[in-house]
């Protein structure tokens, strides 16, 4: 088994880069070891997967169907693997979390120590990423579980679990809208604004709000980075527009304030969980799904509100 999933994974790597050297550096094995087994694979299946060209390689339609069963040949020995370590009661596995940047720092490293003290043996990989590459590592089966704001519709996805955090103007305390109950867009603009670049689902909401009420938008801040939304904010730069919770430590330390926007499709946005449709998920990534809803629920609590 390891033999056949060695294949898969050099086959798929280089099918992935489109180039044997590349494929070897992230590999971290010698080209000619990667050579011979794409060789070995080609004997095997008995035609060519690729076409040597001066730079790189170009994958044939073999290859091409040959990439769609791999994914779940993979996915098939990692769902053999969860089913025997579900029987050692979760002892042993390993988690695969792609997930935006906002649910990290509070929500999802709060869940990652939850579930070790519960299954030390239980190890994690997290990856900090855009929405189109969570989606990207869910298709090819390099990810188990992806964490998106407000998660297009994607035939090839299924939602695991519903997060509802609503999308928010946040300010400083010192800031002229920090002591109103609920904002209206339009007040909203008024003031500088920070907004996350054009990939977000954050920013897909903001602009898909604005379009539908002909108004205009000039931001002072367009960042990929949620931490420099926070900082502008908290630094008395003017507002930015973020769910609840990346921001409830700072919500709790009162160093910003959150603020409704009287939008419908801002009251209704959620964080997704998102998983391949149709996968039989491992049971450390079912049980580590369970769990992340109970933090969520735990976190946006009454207590926890502003």
């Amino acid at each position: 088994m390891q033999l056949e999933s060695t294949l898969i994974r050099y086959f798929r790597e280089v099918y992935r880069l489109r180039s044997i050297r590349h494929a070897s550096s992230s590999l971290n094995v010698a080209p000619s070891a990667v050579s011979r087994q794409i060789s070995r694979l080609e004997q095997m299946v008995g035609v060519p997967l690729f076409e040597r060209l001066p730079r790189g390689v170009a994958p044939t339609e073999a290859a091409d169907t040959l990439a769609r069963f791999s994914r779940n040949f993979l996915l098939d020995i990692e769902r053999l693997r969860g089913e025997i370590d579900s029987l050692r009661g979760l002892q042993r596995g390993h988690i695969r979390i792609k997930a935006n940047e906002g649910l990290v720092d509070y929500l999802l490293t709060r869940t990652i120590a939850s579930f070790h003290r519960k299954f030390p043996g239980i190890t994690y990989e997290l990856d900090v990423a855009g929405t189109s590459a969570i989606t990207r590592s869910l298709h090819d089966g390099t990810g188990d579980i992806g964490l998106v704001f407000n998660a297009e519709a994607d035939e090839l996805l299924s939602f695991a679990a519903h997060i509802h955090d609503p999308l928010c103007a946040v300010v400083a305390p010192s800031h002229p809208l920090a002591r109103a109950s609920s904002l209206e867009m339009s007040e909203v603009l008024r003031h500088s604004l920070a907004v996350p670049e054009k990939t977000f689902g954050i920013r897909r909401l903001i602009d898909a709000a604005i379009g539908a009420r002909k108004l205009h938008m000039s931001a002072t801040l367009e960042t990929n980075s949620i931490a420099a939304l926070k900082g502008f904010a908290r630094y008395g730069g003017g507002v930015t527009f973020l769910p609840t919770l990346p921001t409830l430590q700072e919500i709790e330390n009162c160093s910003l304030v959150s603020i409704p926007i009287l939008e419908d499709t801002f009251r209704h946005a959620s964080h997704d969980v998102c998983v391949l449709a149709g996968r039989r998920l491992p049971l450390a990534v079912s049980a580590f799904v369970d769990l992340l809803k109970d933090e969520a629920d735990r976190a946006s609590a009454p207590d926890n509100a502003r």
